[in-house]
């Protein structure tokens, strides 16, 4: 049995506002809804994988390489370029902070944050592979790592801080990933949800999926909350009944209760990124570029014509020196 606990106001309001414990019915779905939507998604993305099929190539999809190619086809492919740059105590702080949330909801006891941190970075060393910090955290030197230490430190003790005691009966999942895989997995859309509770019960939507962020906020935000959705809906069949960005260092956070509607318009720019992306995979046509403050840290702002076209926009508007 769980023995009650004392919450901060902090705490208690992310259980009245956010969570919306014992507040309202939550929304019913019709129960073909997933099913629909899954064939309009295969139905659109027909010819993109033929083309991928004669190549043998596939295209694997995630929040961010949706929010890049929007933003700039460009800079989607100097990205993608470039791969990704290595890990250092900024990049990794974020993938050990998440596994040290993920032990402490689920860990015997009431260990510190930074017992959490260190067994977090323990397991990531015996159990990571190339695509985690496990050979930088073999290999930094010891000022970096209790740089590492202090800064995924801060972050565990603000989701502390911030969120109530994660109850058993709530069925939290942390670092839940989800798979959607369209066209024999010729074409596979992938998300990976740091905080997922409660669950669905027949079509009544149940399930409140949380985005934590270290950071400010940016409008990409909402658009990879509504993809996280998405892709909940294929999931289980039925969309969560809420979605929202928590910011650590504010302690604040943006949310947005589900629709048909909100799903119709994640459809249509996940349809939409996709296929600009399967048509870069398959060199269909060169990449276009939209000018705009992305401009400011593209890998090509020194020889590409849209950073040009954008200084020069801001200089028109007196934002440069």
């Amino acid at each position: 049995m769980e023995s009650p606990v004392n919450l901060t106001p902090s705490q208690q309001r992310v259980v009245d506002e956010l969570m919306m414990a014992g507040k309202g019915a939550r929304p019913h779905f019709p129960d073909d809804l997933a099913r629909r939507l899954r064939t309009e998604l295969h139905d659109a993305f027909a010819d993109a994988a033929d083309r991928l099929t004669l190549l043998d190539a596939e295209l694997h999809v995630n929040k961010a390489e949706l929010a890049r190619v929007h933003q700039c086809e460009r800079l989607h492919q100097a990205e993608a370029a470039a791969g990704f740059p290595g890990w250092s105590k900024d990049t990794a702080r974020g993938t050990v902070a998440h596994k040290a949330i993920e032990l402490g909801v689920f860990m015997a006891g009431d260990p510190a944050p930074l017992e959490l941190v260190d067994a977090a970075i323990d397991r990531i060393i015996e159990e990571g592979d190339d695509r985690t910090p496990r050979n930088w955290l073999l290999e930094a030197p010891a000022t970096e790592l209790a740089e590492l230490r202090s800064a995924a430190n801060d972050l565990v003790c603000k989701f502390e801080e911030g969120f109530p005691p994660l109850k058993k009966k709530w069925r939290p999942r942390l670092e839940s990933p989800v798979r959607v895989e369209l066209h024999g997995g010729r074409i596979v859309l992938r998300s990976k949800v740091d905080l997922a509770l409660g669950r669905a019960e027949g079509t009544q939507a149940g399930v409140l999926v949380v985005d934590f962020k270290s950071g400010r906020s940016y409008p990409h935000h909402i658009d990879d909350l509504r993809y996280y959705a998405l892709l909940e809906t294929f999931r289980s069949g039925v969309p969560p009944f809420r979605v929202a960005s928590y910011y650590l260092d504010a302690g604040t956070w943006h949310h947005e209760d589900m629709t048909e509607e909100l799903l119709t318009i994640t459809m249509r720019r996940v349809i939409d990124g996709v296929l600009k992306l399967a048509a870069l995979r398959t060199h269909e046509r060169e990449p276009t570029f939209t000018p705009g403050p992305a401009c400011g840290y593209c890998r090509l702002r020194d020889s590409c014509e849209g950073a040009a076209l954008w200084n020069s926009q801001r200089e028109e508007r007196g934002e440069l020196d």
